[in-house]
C-alpha cells in the first residue's frame, strides 16, 4: 500500500471479506487480558448487510481486497461504533485513523452531535488510540443510559466492567 489508505463505504460485493479482517484483526488480542477475543466469532452477513444499506459501514481496501472496517450504527444523535478493525498484515499503517476519519467526516455532514463508543481502557490500541484521535472516557455520571445499559451488557457477555470505559467524541 501506497501513499493514504483507500477508504470508502463499503459496498454489498466487499462483506464476504469482513470476517476474514475481522478473524485476523482479533489475533492481536491473543496473549493478553482479551485473549478470548480472538476467538470471538465474526460478525453475521446481515448486520453486515445493513450497515451497508444504512451507510455506516466503511472499509479500506488494498489492491481490491478490503483490509479494515468500521461498523457503526446511527442513533438518537450519535454515530455509536460498533467495531473497528484492520487485518494483521496491515496494521500501523494509518488505517484505523483513516476509517475513523470517514466515520466522522460522515457523522458531520449528517449533523450529529457527537461520535461514541465502548472500549477496553487498558490496552495501547483501545482507549489510547481513541484518545489520540480526541474522544474523551465519560465519567460514569456523565455517561447516558443508553452507554451504560451498553456497558452492562458487556459485563454479562463476561468483559470485566474495570476494564471497559464509553468515550465520545464531541463534534
Amino acid at each position: 500500500m501506497t501513499g493514504a489508505p483507500a477508504v470508502r463505504l463499503a459496498r454489498a460485493a466487499d462483506l464476504a471479506q469482513l470476517a476474514d479482517v475481522q478473524l485476523s484483526a482479533g489475533e492481536l488480542f491473543r496473549g493478553t487480558h482479551m485473549d478470548f477475543a480472538a476467538d470471538h466469532p465474526p460478525t453475521p452477513l446481515e448486520d453486515f448487510e445493513a450497515a451497508c444499506a444504512a451507510a455506516t459501514l466503511w472499509v479500506s481496501e488494498d489492491a481490491g481486497r478490503c483490509n479494515g472496517m468500521l461498523l457503526a450504527e446511527a442513533s438518537r444523535d450519535d454515530l455509536h461504533i460498533l467495531e473497528l478493525s484492520v487485518a494483521a498484515t496491515a496494521q500501523r499503517r494509518g488505517i484505523g485513523s483513516a476509517l475513523l476519519g470517514a466515520a466522522i467526516a460522515a457523522a458531520r455532514s449528517r449533523g450529529l452531535a457527537s461520535l461514541t463508543l465502548t472500549t477496553d481502557r487498558t490496552l495501547p490500541w483501545n482507549a489510547p488510540f481513541y484518545a489520540r484521535q480526541g474522544f474523551v472516557i465519560l465519567t460514569p455520571d456523565a455517561t447516558p443510559g443508553w452507554l451504560r445499559a451498553i456497558l452492562r451488557r458487556e459485563a454479562s457477555a463476561g468483559l470485566k466492567p474495570e476494564w471497559r470505559c464509553a468515550m465520545r467524541l464531541i463534534l
